[in-house]
């Protein structure tokens, strides 16, 4: 896999700020770390179409649906997880306001139009964020999950 910031995917890049380094994890997969000049770093790890091995497990995952994109960022812990599904956005909701609240969940808020539902809750010193976009004959399904800002 090509990573345009790095030319070679296994050597960092040093910059006057400090250095960009990629590595390949297979087909639409890899890993970004950036270390800054103070040797803090930060790291993305994209994948598409796997539920990453580190998802939070106390997260549910709306089934039947397709993943299209999921991301791991160092930063706050974040986990990113997009999916797609052919199912009624009420039923989508209602999923996930029943499995999280059977996980230990608590909703902090409910946004609700036409075509966009937002819920956000919170655990421990956790919050997940779940977005579900109604587009026609699909859902979009993007949930975030990070450590409290």
């Amino acid at each position: 896999m090509y990573c345009p910031i790095v030319k070679s995917p296994r050597r960092p890049v040093a910059t006057a700020d400090g250095k960009v380094s990629y590595q390949d994890k297979g087909k639409d997969a890899g890993t970004v770390t950036v270390t800054g000049k103070d040797g803090k770093t930060a790291t993305l790890s994209f994948n598409q179409n796997k539920v990453p091995d580190d998802y939070p497990k106390d997260v549910p995952i709306y089934s039947p649906s397709r993943v299209v994109m999921s991301q791991s960022v160092s930063d706050k812990n974040a986990r990113n997880l997009m999916l797609e599904s052919t199912d009624a956005s009420d039923k989508i909701v209602d999923f996930y306001k029943k499995g999280l609240d059977g996980n230990g969940w608590k909703t902090e808020s409910t946004m609700t139009t036409a075509q966009l539902t937002i819920l956000t809750s919170s655990k421990d010193q956790r919050q997940v964020v779940l977005q579900i976009t109604d587009g026609g004959a699909k859902r979009s399904v993007m949930q975030v999950v990070s450590d409290k800002h």
